[in-house]
């Protein structure tokens, strides 16, 4: 998969390619941006450019070094990734990951090791991959990918060049799934509003699962008030569950779909809610089989109660990110949405959320 093949991250791609060019390439880099937006792509991307014999400092994708990149059994690339079962990436991993780069290369001039959601890196990891960094091996290049870097530590984020991935445009997400994954164009027009620019949670999303999902969560969502502590409790534990795709081979595993997607929908309710509160119902743009409800509940808590509401569902995905308990704090989310006036114990000067693009 070279340069060529990835589409709407052209500024992260010439950074890399004028390093390439100039035969400057840093020993580490941090790749930071959401999830399913071609941070992996583009890793697997410069893996190929550095060992390629072909087109060095492009990479061909077709000769042997590229296909073995794209096929992940390259020998001198090494893809470092959360266990199966574990909250995150230890040290024991990062060690293995150091003995490993301490070889030298089998095929190529370089090992390549790719480390996946470093986010998730145990500070006793992080410490240890610090000192990696500190003395790397000469022909060796690591590639973080991560959504956020605000959990690593600034001494490590300080050893990498930092290259940022914008989410894709809406309709960029929707020609993809029409053209490379075969969606009818309703279907990807649906899925492309709620992808936040990401292709890879566009395709998480089960068309007729996904409908249902956020039909019951928009009721639940106006039965809060009043609601007891148990009702609150399970509604919380639903939304902290683990989706699961469905396979669509016989030999092929369950893949867990990354928690906080309902979340993610709770966020696009109230900020339909607000724009109809400011804007009114005809700037309600990705919950249109809504309207009546929409029109509700922004006459209920106006634009600042929906305003306060938006805020604590983005305060309490921030808090998921940095390892918060889920079910703990999606239950405090949940009675602070349930009261008359959310947010009252909220730190003074805290700033809401911008409305993400639809």
């Amino acid at each position: 998969m070279p340069f060529a093949a990835i589409q709407g991250q052209e500024r992260a791609i010439a950074l890399l390619q004028r390093a390439l060019a100039r035969d400057r390439l840093a020993h580490a880099y941090l790749f930071i941006g959401p999830s399913g937006i071609g941070k992996k792509r583009t890793a697997y991307a410069l893996a190929q450019a550095v060992l390629c014999n072909v087109q060095p400092r492009t990479g061909c994708g077709t000769c042997t070094a590229c296909a073995l990149v794209a096929a992940g059994v390259h020998p001198d690339v090494i893809l470092l990734a959360r266990e199966p079962g574990k909250q995150g990436l230890g040290i024991d991993q990062v060690r293995d990951l150091q003995r490993l780069l301490g070889l030298r290369p089998v095929q190529g001039e370089k090992k390549i090791a790719l480390l996946d959601d470093a986010h998730l890196l145990h500070p006793p990891a992080q410490s240890a991959l610090l000192k990696l960094l500190e003395e790397p091996p000469g022909d060796a290049l690591l590639i973080l990918l991560t959504v956020n870097s605000a959990t690593l530590s600034r001494p490590l984020v300080s050893r990498c060049q930092q290259v940022r991935f914008r989410p894709l445009p809406l309709p960029l997400v929707e020609a993809l799934l029409v053209r490379e994954h075969g969606k009818d164009p309703a279907t990807a027009r649906t899925l492309a509003l709620y992808s936040q620019g990401s292709l890879g949670r566009a395709l998480s999303l089960d068309p007729k699962v996904f409908i249902e999902e956020r039909r019951y969560l928009e009721e639940e969502l106006q039965q809060l008030a009043g609601a007891s502590f148990a009702t609150l409790s399970r509604f919380a534990e639903w939304l902290v569950a683990d989706r699961v795709k469905k396979p669509t081979k016989t030999n092929e595993i369950p893949e867990n779909r990354t928690a906080g997607d309902r979340l993610e929908l709770v966020l696009s309710w109230y900020e339909e809610v607000l724009r109809c509160a400011l804007l009114g119902q005809e700037a309600v743009r990705r919950h249109t089989d809504r309207i009546p409800a929409i029109v509700r509940t922004a006459s209920e808590l106006g634009a600042m109660g929906a305003l306060q509401r938006l805020t604590i569902v983005y305060d309490t995905l921030q808090a998921l990110q940095r390892n918060a308990n889920r079910q703990l704090a999606v239950e405090d989310m949940l009675l602070q949405l349930a009261q008359r006036e959310p947010g009252s114990g909220r730190k003074s000067g805290s700033l809401p959320v911008p409305l993400s693009s639809p």
